[in-house]
This record gives structure tokens, sequence and C-alpha cells, in this order.
């Protein structure tokens, strides 16, 4: 009868344990310097469209925030307002648990918080990245004094180029190192367009199944760049252009189509503009189509930029991004972003230096 017993409470002991779940809520203690009655904000984002916003007064020279979040996230607490300039506000990771907080002073971007691993870890890596941008903003100076010099310029260059390298090794030692962190997919993606794709999904493919599932910004970037690598067929396009006609990158096959990611508030994107229009003028007779798509915030700009720029634009297959997200699809994580899809439709590569574009289109369409 005893043994019974003792086997009874180890089943119940396994059912409890299974149907328990971890914790999703979270209580930050803070303690302040701030006034009674002042307020203390507190923001996060859940996803790319959808943020929790909280605030509550300070009674005692103390506050709280309570709630539930289902994976750890990136936030801020803060007083006043949200801006670049208010240098009350502390990064934090808000993830279950009891954090505290303690917010004294002027500036916040150093204050002590326990209870958060996460923000330890954060805090960790940020002591060496913002090490190296300190060691870079003597060398902006540099720069400007060195401007006719070609033998010191190209010495800072080199200078700037191992502090950007000493940086990412950084990161890519703390994605290396935590790969059960949720801290790891938001260090990643700084990371990402470094990375080619088998390096990418070495990373990803490393990552505890709970980040994974944290992370699925990161998985749709992989397939999507699976599916622009060359040799594949060329992912659809479709939208309108600046005068309400659906276009469609299928309505151009027999064509060689070059195509373009940019928008009007992009200074290297229209500074590459005239290059771009230089090659549609030597190739348009040949059957080249430029795509143009704008990741412009509104249309008016790049409505406006078509028309009077006198880039020649009006002759492209114009396509406003914004509504559609053909970018998504094609694994954009900078502009400007420049593609060659053949005339059967597959994709040729893409083409971040103007020179290599152009020797591949005079390789397709030259002779």
């Amino acid at each position: 009868m005893k043994k019974l017993s003792i086997l009874g409470l180890g089943t119940l002991a396994i059912m409890c344990a299974c149907n328990s779940k971890p914790s999703t809520e979270y209580t930050i203690n803070g303690t302040t310097d701030l006034a009674d009655g002042e307020m203390v904000r507190m923001m996060y984002n859940v996803s790319a469209d959808s943020t929790v916003k909280d605030s509550c007064v300070v009674a005692n020279g103390a506050f709280t925030f309570t709630g539930s979040i289902e994976q750890p996230k990136q936030g801020y607490i803060y007083a006043g307002e949200m801006t670049y300039g208010n240098n009350k506000m502390r990064q934090l990771m808000v993830e279950p648990g009891t954090i505290t907080v303690a917010l004294n002073g002027d500036d916040y971007k150093a204050a002590e918080i326990t209870g958060s691993p996460l923000t330890a870890q954060m805090d960790s890596l940020n002591t060496i990245v913002n090490g190296v941008y300190e060691q870079m903003m003597p060398l902006r100076e540099q720069f400007m004094a060195a401007q006719g010099d070609s033998v010191a310029t190209a010495e800072l260059e080199k200078k700037y180029d191992a502090l950007i390298d000493q940086m990412k090794t950084a990161q890519k030692d703390f994605v290396k190192n935590h790969p059960g962190s949720y801290y790891t997919p938001i260090v990643f993606s700084q990371l990402m367009s470094d990375m080619n794709l088998d390096e990418l999904k070495e990373a990803y493919n490393a990552w505890t199944p709970e980040v994974q599932a944290a992370a699925p910004q990161v998985a749709k970037y992989i397939t999507a760049l699976e599916n622009i690598q060359p040799g594949s067929k060329a992912p659809e396009i479709i939208g309108m252009d600046q005068d309400g006609n659906q276009i469609m990158l299928a309505d151009y096959k027999g064509h060689v189509v070059l195509l373009d990611f940019w928008a009007t508030w992009c200074g290297p994107c229209r500074a590459s503009l005239p290059h771009v229009k230089e090659i549609y003028e030597k190739y348009a007779d040949k059957g080249l189509v430029v795509m143009a798509v704008s990741l412009d915030h509104s249309e008016e700009p790049w409505k406006d930029y078509i028309a009077n720029s006198g880039m020649g634009m009006e002759k492209y297959a114009n396509i406003y991004d914004k509504p559609v997200g053909n970018a998504d699809n094609y694994a954009i994580q900078y502009i400007p972003s420049k593609f060659i899809i053949d005339a059967e439709g597959n994709m040729v590569g893409r083409f971040d230096d103007g020179n290599a574009l152009e020797a591949k289109l005079e390789e397709m369409l030259g002779k």
C-alpha cells in the first residue's frame, strides 16, 4: 500500500509538471528621484505592427509596471518624451519575472537593473559596441581634416574598417555563444546583411526552438534569400504605377529586367539613378526593362520625383511598394538593392557594385 502511494504521488507530480506553463507575468519595480506625481513611461514592440505602451505616476519615489508577455522583448523605460535627445531613457529587455530598476539623475542610459538576465546580456555586449563607437568618433574630424590627402584618408579608412570588424566580431561571437538567448535574434538582425546564405542558416539552425519561434522574421528572411539565389524563379512583383496602372513582373517575360529597390529619401539611391538612366538608354532597344520599386513612406514624393527629376523614370515600370511588400520577398535589408532577372524570368543575381551590374548586362545584351 505504501508503495502504491509513492507511485501515486509520482504520477501526480508528473501530471502537474506537464500541465504547468512558464509564467508570462512580469513586474518592474522602480525607484526614482523624480518628484511624486511625475510620470514614468514604458514601451516595447511586440511586432513590427504592434507596440505596448504603459505609464504610471511616481508615488513616494517609486513606481511599478505589471503585465504579461509571451516572449521577451526589447523596450525602454523613460521620463519625458521618447526622443533622440532625451537622456532619461533606459533600454532593457522586458521578460517574465520581477525586475528592479533605479532611475536617478539626468542620464538613465546606465541605470542599474537587476532581475533581468537578458538585460545583463544586452548591457555586456553594448559595453563592447559602445567602446568601439567611442573610438570611431574622433575619426570623423580626422576625415574632414584629411580631405585632399589620399594617403591620410586611406589610413583612416583602414582604421575605421578595423573598428567595424571588431564590432561585428563581438556581435557574431555573442550570437554563436548564446543560442538560447532571446536577445540573440536582435543582435543577429544587425548582421544579416553581411552574411551569406550558408552562414545565416548555420547560425539560425543552432538556436533553440524557443528562440527560433520568437524570430519569425529571420526564418522569413532566410526563405526569401533562398528564393532569390541565381537560377531560381524570380518571385512575382505586383503593384500600381504612378498613373494607377497595375504592373507585374510576369508582364515582362522575354525581356531582361533590371530590378531596382529604391526611395526618394535614400541619398545613395538617388546618386545611383543617373547610372541606371545611362544603362537603360544603352540597352532599351535591346529589350532591357527597368523595374523601379519604391520604398517611400508615402506616394507624393515618389510621384513628384518621377515627374520632375529628369532621370527618365517615366519610361520605367514603376511600383509603389508600401501597400504590397514585394521587398520582403527579395530579402531587402538595405537600399539601393539591384537585381538582374533574365528573359526567362530567372534570377541572375544581386549587384551592389555598379560596374559589376553593367558588366553583366553587357555580357547578356551587348552582342
